[in-house]
């Protein structure tokens, strides 16, 4: 009789251990799953996040080289009048260009991590935008020594008018549709093809 008991008790016990076991195993499987999911999820709204971030950094940026292209000067009355407009000309492009190197640079921190994402191809994505930024910077270089600012005394600058126009099309704005614009806006769409997909998966 005693024996029975015992062999019972074992065997009742090796039973507890067993379900004590399984419960375990279960509650790690699905812990395990859970942690699987909230990680896939969390890596999801990152780079959704850094999608919808490279976008809108985008168009900051296109915002901004626009702006530079803006052909509304509003010169200071009192540096005209002392004989300095193309001084004064000068500083508000310069004002124009700091503002799109400030956006270029933002846009450059979120270029880099979406290279750490989605490798080199998210890099390049951008390399039109940056084109665009070095074309605008030539042009308004070429702007202001089209007129004499760079020029030592007695020096001649080849000023054509057909030099000067080719050069106008890039500074000014005239349109959403003039050449440079249209530029712009390519690079800009490539951006926003490469990224769209990524903010509408969420």
């Amino acid at each position: 009789m005693n024996l029975c008991v015992t062999i019972s008790e074992i065997n009742w016990s090796l039973t507890k251990d067993v379900i004590s076991i399984i419960g375990t195993l279960g509650a790690l499987i699905i812990g395990g799953l859970g942690l699987f999911t909230w990680s896939r999820q969390l890596k999801g709204t990152s780079e959704y996040e850094l999608a919808k971030k490279a976008i809108l950094g985008t168009y900051g940026v296109q915002q901004a080289l626009q702006s530079v292209r803006n052909p509304m000067l509003y010169l200071s009355k009192e540096e005209v009048e002392a004989g300095r407009r193309l001084e004064e000309e000068q500083r508000i492009y310069e004002e124009r260009l700091n503002h799109l190197y400030k956006k270029w640079a933002e846009l450059q921190t979120i270029r880099l991590e979406t290279k750490v994402i989605w490798s080199n191809e998210a890099h390049d994505i951008f390399n039109g935008l940056q084109e665009r930024i070095g074309e605008i910077r030539g042009a308004i270089w070429l702007h202001f020594w089209l007129k004499g600012a760079y020029a030592g005394p007695g020096a001649n600058v080849d000023n054509n008018r057909q030099r000067v126009i080719e050069n106008d099309k890039i500074v000014y704005f005239s349109s959403e549709n003039d050449d440079f614009s249209r530029q712009i806006a390519e690079s800009v769409n490539s951006i926003e093809n490469f990224f769209s997909p990524k903010v509408r998966r969420k």
